[in-house]
C-alpha cells in the first residue's frame, strides 16, 4: 500500500483504524468512561481473549478439543462458527480456490474482487449466507480492489471499495428487482451510479468500510477482525510472524485455529493448560453484544443506558444480545444460552442462504397459551412464532444505499431479538436523531423503547418486510408473508406500508377486544346481581358460580394471549362466544 501511496496509484484516501479507535473511542465510550469515573469503557467490542500477536500462545485448536469433546466437535463442525475464516483452498462451495475468480449467481461479480487472486490472501471472511470479505497476506482487511493490474505483482491502482462480494446484490437485487421495490419505495438505486459510495465497477460488488474510490480503511487484523473472526498461530516469537507476514501459504501453515473454536469461548488450552477462563461457560457477549452508550436512553430507562450499535440506519450484526438487553424476557433472566446451543449455532446445511438455529427452547415451551391459540388452526397456524416476532432486521454489510426501515428492508440479513411487537399505526422500530431526515445518510440511528423503556418491534418489520436471507420468506414452504416483492399471497395483501398492515391486525383485534369487554362486563353485572339474590338455592348458586368462573377463564386466556385475536382470529371469536353463553345462561339463573 505504501508503495502504491509513492508512486501515486493510490485512488481514494485510507484512514488508519487501530484498537483503540475500536475498543475504546467507539459508540461514546469516552463519554460514559467520564461520566461514570472509569479509566476507559467498551461499548462496542470485547477483546479477544489472546490476540494472535501473543507470542508464544496456549492455544491447542479446536481438533483437540475434539479428541474428549467428540460430540461438540461435530455440532461445532458443521456450523458457521466454525466457517467465518476459511483458507481459500477450503471454499468448498466454489470448489476451492478457482471458484473464487468465477462470476456467481449469473452475475459479474466474483467472491474475489477485481485485481485480488488467491495467492494475495491470507483468508476469506463469509459464507453463502450473506456475503464474502478478505484479509490480506499481510493481515490486512481488504477494503480495496486494484484496478487495470494486480495484488500479486503491484500492478495497476490500488482503488478504496469495489472489495466485498455481496449475495444479496449478485442474486437478488438484481435490475429488475431494484425496479420492483423502487415502485413502493421512491428512491431505491436501480443503477450503478445510484449506490454511491456503497457500489463498485461490478454489479453485486459492494463497497465496505469503504467509500467507492474515495476513501478507505486502512485496518489491521488486530484492529478489527479479530474480535469475532478470529484465527491464531503457533508462532514462537514476533520475529517468526513478522518473517511469514506476505507470504500466505506460512500463515496457513502456521495457523493453529480459525473460526469461533472451542477456546475463543473457553479460553486458550480451556481446562488443559488451566488458561484464563478456563472451562467457562460461552461468552456469546463478546461478539453478539455490541452496544452505543446513548444519553437518550439513560434518560428513558436509566437502567438501560445502552443502544444498539448502528453503522448506518439498520442495527449492525452482532447485535442480538443488545437487542435483548433491553426486553422483558431479559430482565426475566434468560440469555442466549437459554434457548441456543452454542456448539450447533447452524441447524441446516451451512451452505444455505438463511439461517435454521439448533434450539434448546422454543416459544412455546414458554408461552403455553399462546401456543394453544396458534395450534387451533387460522390464518398463520403453518407459521413460526419467530416470523413475526423476530423477523430479519439487522445488517451484515452496512449496505446503507439499499436501506429502508420505513418499508422494513432491504439489507436485513439476521433476525431481531426484540420479541415485543407494538401494534401501532405510526410508530417505528429504528428511527434517526430527533428532527433529522428518515435516511441512511444521517448517521446516530437508534431502536425506539416503549412507554415501559424496552424496546420494540413496528408492524412493517413485523409482517410487510422484505428479506432474502430470512428463513421465515426464503425457506422450505415460504409465503414470502406480505412483502410487496416476494410475497406470493394475493396482491391485496402486500404490504407496502405500516398503515395497510395496522388496519387489517384491527379488523381481527377490534371484534376480540369488544367481546372481552363484553365478557368483562357481564361478570361484573352477575357478581353484582349475585351479592343481591338472597333467596336462590345452594343448586343455582353452584351453577351460576360455575358459568361465572367458566366465562372468567376465557377471559384471563385472552388477556395472557395478548394478541387479541392475531395468534388464532375464528378461535378467539369463539370461545368470546362461549363465554358470553355462560354469561347469558347465569343471568337467566339470576332472573335477568
Amino acid at each position: 500500500m505504501f508503495k502504491y501511496e509513492k508512486e501515486g496509484r493510490l485512488v481514494g484516501k485510507f484512514t488508519h483504524s487501530d484498537r483503540m479507535e475500536n475498543w475504546v473511542e467507539n459508540q461514546n465510550g469516552p463519554k460514559f468512561a467520564k461520566e461514570h469515573g472509569l479509566k476507559q469503557a467498551s461499548i462496542t467490542y470485547r477483546l479477544p481473549y489472546e490476540s494472535f500477536l501473543d507470542f508464544p500462545n496456549k492455544f491447542v485448536g479446536p481438533k483437540k478439543c475434539g479428541e474428549c469433546h467428540p460430540a461438540q466437535y461435530a455440532s461445532w463442525e458443521r456450523s458457521r462458527h466454525a466457517k467465518t475464516v476459511r483458507f481459500p483452498h477450503e471454499m468448498e462451495e466454489v470448489g476451492g480456490s478457482d471458484g473464487l475468480k468465477k462470476p456467481m449467481y449469473n452475475s459479474q461479480a466474483t467472491i474475489l474482487p477485481d485485481g485480488i487472486y488467491p495467492n494475495d490472501v491470507y483468508a476469506l471472511i463469509g459464507t453463502p449466507r450473506t456475503k464474502y470479505g478478505f484479509i490480506d497476506k499481510w493481515l490486512v482487511r481488504g477494503t480495496y480492489h486494484v484496478e487495470d493490474g494486480n495484488l500479486s505483482d503491484l500492478t495497476g491502482k490500488l482503488t478504496a471499495g469495489g472489495n466485498q462480494f455481496s449475495r444479496l446484490w449478485s442474486e437478488f437485487l438484481t435490475p429488475e428487482m431494484a425496479q420492483k421495490i423502487a415502485a413502493f419505495a421512491p428512491g431505491f438505486p436501480t443503477k450503478m451510479e445510484d449506490f454511491g459510495g456503497n457500489g463498485s465497477q461490478v454489479w453485486g460488488t459492494n463497497s465496505y468500510a469503504a467509500t467507492y474510490k474515495e476513501k478507505a480503511v486502512f485496518q489491521p487484523a488486530t484492529a478489527y477482525c479479530e474480535t469475532c473472526h478470529t484465527f491464531k498461530f503457533d508462532f514462537k516469537s514476533k520475529d517468526e510472524f513478522y518473517k511469514a507476514l506476505g507470504n500466505p501459504q506460512e500463515l496457513q501453515k502456521h495457523t493453529i485455529s480459525k473460526g469461533i473454536t472451542c477456546e475463543e469461548c473457553h479460553g486458550a488450552g480451556a481446562h488443559l493448560y488451566g488458561a484464563r477462563g478456563a472451562g467457562m461457560p460461552s461468552n456469546c457477549e463478546r461478539c453478539h453484544q455490541r452496544f452505543s452508550y446513548n444519553e437518550t436512553d439513560a434518560k428513558i430507562n436509566p437502567r438501560k443506558p445502552f443502544n444498539a450499535y448502528f453503522k448506518s440506519s439498520c442495527p449492525a450484526c452482532g447485535t442480538e444480545g443488545a437487542q435483548m438487553y433491553s426486553s422483558a424476557h431479559y430482565d426475566k433472566g434468560m440469555r442466549c444460552n437459554t434457548c441456543h446451543d452454542p456448539h450447533e449455532v447452524t441447524f441446516n446445511d451451512w451452505k444455505s442462504g438463511y439461517t435454521k438455529t439448533k434450539l434448546k427452547k422454543t416459544c412455546k415451551d414458554c408461552h403455553e397459551t399462546q401456543a394453544s391459540f396458534f395450534k387451533k388452526g387460522g390464518i398463520h397456524a403453518k407459521d413460526s412464532c419467530t416470523a413475526c416476532h423476530m423477523p430479519n432486521m439487522m445488517s451484515c454489510e452496512n449496505f446503507g444505499a439499499v436501506q429502508n426501515p420505513d418499508k422494513g428492508g432491504f439489507d436485513n440479513v439476521r433476525a431481531s431479538h426484540i420479541w415485543n411487537i407494538k401494534v401501532d399505526k405510526t410508530a417505528k422500530t429504528l428511527n434517526p436523531p430527533e428532527g433529522k431526515e428518515r435516511s441512511p445518510k444521517v448517521g446516530g440511528w437508534t431502536i425506539a423503547r416503549d412507554d415501559e423503556g424496552k424496546f420494540f418491534l413496528d408492524l412493517m418489520w413485523s409482517c410487510g418486510r422484505t428479506s432474502f436471507s430470512d428463513i421465515n420468506l426464503m425457506g422450505p414452504g415460504a409465503s414470502g408473508c406480505h412483502s410487496a416483492v416476494q410475497s406470493t399471497l394475493p396482491e391485496k395483501l402486500h404490504f407496502t406500508n405500516q398503515e395497510m398492515i395496522y388496519d387489517k391486525v384491527m379488523e381481527w383485534q377490534n371484534p376480540v377486544k369488544e367481546g372481552y369487554e363484553k365478557i368483562r362486563k357481564g361478570i361484573a353485572d352477575i357478581d353484582k346481581t349475585f351479592a343481591e339474590k338472597t333467596k336462590l338455592s345452594v343448586e343455582q348458586k353452584s351453577r351460576v358460580l360455575n358459568l361465572t368462573n367458566q366465562a372468567q377463564a376465557i377471559a384471563d386466556r385472552l388477556a395472557k394471549d395478548g394478541s387479541w385475536g392475531v395468534h388464532g382470529p375464528a378461535y378467539s371469536k369463539k370461545i368470546i362466544e362461549e363465554a358470553l353463553i355462560y354469561i347469558q345462561e347465569a343471568q337467566n339463573i339470576l332472573g335477568k
